[in-house]
């Protein structure tokens, strides 16, 4: 068997960027200043990236699609007792178990890049719907930017140890596939394109969308001043 092309385009693109985007997010926030409009500038970028992968997950390739590697909890108990096999086979696309990474991944992010447009840093910059919004839902959308992140971090460090437990226990590299896109399968497990066209024709609506979302809709607050 050779290398054959399993991770379309569109995924790996989503997977780096969406890591440029995280560290980007933590870096604004905690190492530079007055970077504020950058971290939502970003934000409504990650939006979209998550936005987009909800789609792609339906429409996309093979081993993109939800429905390849959404398993059972006895499919995936079974892959987890295979793991201590030195024999273990690794799986096409995403296996059973690593496959739930990926949607905690964007309801976390997807949750954190909604709760960026209902908040504000108490200095100029603030989210779109954040002068529109209640009080108890921009105390809600704070607590809910602030304490997300955290969690998101504890699963990156589960996937960057399984990465590890991957690449030298089980002599599987993870990492390689991600950016050539291709793994050593059988011709007729492989894909044949990574559906670009469509993939840019989503792309373009998204963005479209996310436009319309923060930078159309949000309702115009009318200030009263008294003097």
């Amino acid at each position: 068997m050779q290398k054959q092309l399993v991770w379309d385009l569109p995924v790996r693109l989503f997977h780096w960027l969406l890591v440029i985007c995280i560290f980007a997010q933590w870096f604004t926030v905690e190492v530079l200043e007055d970077a504020t409009d950058i971290h939502f500038y970003i934000g409504y970028f990650t939006l979209g990236l998550i936005i987009f992968r909800l789609i792609w997950g339906i429409v996309g390739t093979t081993y993109a699609k939800f429905s390849s590697f959404l398993a059972s909890p006895k499919t995936m108990l079974a892959y987890l007792k295979s793991l201590g096999n030195k024999n273990h086979s690794p799986t096409i696309g995403h296996n059973s178990v690593g496959g739930l990474m990926l949607p905690a991944v964007l309801l976390l992010v997807g949750l954190q890049a909604t709760s960026g447009l209902f908040i504000t840093d108490d200095i100029i910059n603030e989210g779109p719907y954040y002068a529109s919004a209640s009080d108890t839902i921009k105390s809600y959308m704070m607590w809910l930017h602030h304490n997300i992140f955290n969690v998101l971090l504890g699963l990156i460090a589960i996937h960057l140890l399984a990465i590890f437990y991957y690449r030298f226990a089980l002599k599987h590299d993870l990492i390689s596939p991600m950016f050539t896109g291709k793994k050593v399968v059988k011709p007729a497990d492989a894909i044949t394109s990574s559906k670009l066209l469509l993939a840019v024709i989503i792309a373009v609506l998204v963005a479209s969308f996310v436009y319309w979302l923060v930078a159309i809709n949000p309702p115009v607050v009318e200030l009263d001043y008294y003097y």
